[in-house]
């Protein structure tokens, strides 16, 4: 992994969409992957580029080193994708990974996109470390499913009804339903682009952002039962633990987007949601604009956007939230 990352850091230079296109119609066998954890943006974008491939005539075969969550199970076509062990033994002209900003985000899917003799990725976060030998990370868009998107124009392919499910649900997510940065009129002219193949906005949008299940909803209330404010309210917090789990009978799926709820109180100006999992205690990173958490969570050794990132901490919980809440308030101090 490490070989590979320093081979290609330097790479910073973007490919540009007529060369992604004219590598897929060099390959015969195409690998698409994502990465672990995966939410909509990510499965959105992979599902769409997949589609775009098998419309160029490859065999596509795509994987992710978690299972699809159970809220995106609507997406058609998502039993294709398939856990990087039931691929183990394909062999793959080409690899392509969507939303992943370095290898270690591909989880057990780095392996095989390691392998292919060809890579290229497409993403979108900042803090990008440009782990493939092809990159095109446009750190400006709000979503990978706005990189993908121009590649149907590129391929003078038209968008069909499933390709606008896709591309909506992705572009979506990583606006946090059109709420969050980098927005600009040619994302909505990119969503006006799937209504106009087809896409049933109602019920999509009612899948992707009021529809939770109950576990999520249970795991909810935990996590606001632990809610607390610093910083005369400008900064909040909220806690999950490993009993959390057990007694709503959850997963780590289930705690999608609850940060997102101490975000969204008048006066907050930032705050993290502390994950305990197996792995660690995960952090999700949320703030408002000139805040930004990207850079508490890269030197902590995580990443993501300016406003919506993430780390992971290998220490007890309180120590983990400790070193986390003094960074935050280090960042509102400046």
């Amino acid at each position: 992994m490490g070989a590979v990352h320093s081979m290609t850091m330097n790479n910073q230079k973007n490919i540009e969409y007529a060369e992604i296109l004219r590598l897929i119609g060099q390959a015969e066998r195409v690998l698409l992957c994502t990465h672990l954890a995966p939410d909509g943006d990510a499965l959105g974008s992979m599902l769409a580029l997949g589609s775009l491939v098998k419309r160029m005539g490859k065999q596509v075969t795509m994987i992710c080193h978690d299972p699809v969550p159970g809220y995106l199970v609507f997406l058609p076509g998502q039993q294709a994708i398939k856990l990087p062990a039931q691929a183990a033994q394909e062999h793959f002209d080409l690899a392509i990974s969507v939303d992943a900003s370095d290898a270690e985000r591909l989880g057990d899917s780095h392996a095989l996109f390691a392998k292919c003799p060809v890579t290229i990725q497409m993403d979108h976060h900042q803090t990008n470390t440009r782990f493939a030998q092809h990159n095109l990370v446009l750190a400006q868009l709000p979503a990978s499913g706005s990189v993908v998107f121009p590649l149907f124009e590129a391929a003078g392919l038209p968008i069909t009804r499933e390709e606008a499910i896709y591309l909506y649900t992705a572009i979506s997510t990583d606006t946090g339903n059109f709420c969050f940065g980098h927005i600009s009129d040619v994302t909505f002219e990119q969503v006006a682009a799937t209504m106009r193949a087809g896409l049933p906005l109602v019920e999509t949008a009612r899948q992707l952002h009021l529809m939770r299940e109950k576990e999520q909803v249970l795991m909810l209330g935990r996590a606001l039962n632990s809610l607390k404010f610093f910083m005369d309210g400008r900064l909040s917090g909220m806690e999950i633990t490993q009993q959390d789990y057990l007694d709503c009978g959850a997963t780590d799926e289930h705690t999608d987007k609850i940060v997102n709820h101490g975000l969204y109180i008048p006066g907050v100006q930032m705050c993290y949601l502390a994950n305990e999992t197996q792995d660690g205690i995960k952090f999700s990173l949320r703030s408002i604009a000139p805040y930004r958490v990207s850079d508490i969570a890269f030197r902590l050794g995580g990443g993501g956007h300016a406003q919506a990132a993430g780390c992971t901490i290998h220490k007890p919980l309180a120590e983990a939230v400790q070193i986390v809440r003094h960074a935050m308030e280090s960042e509102l101090s400046s």
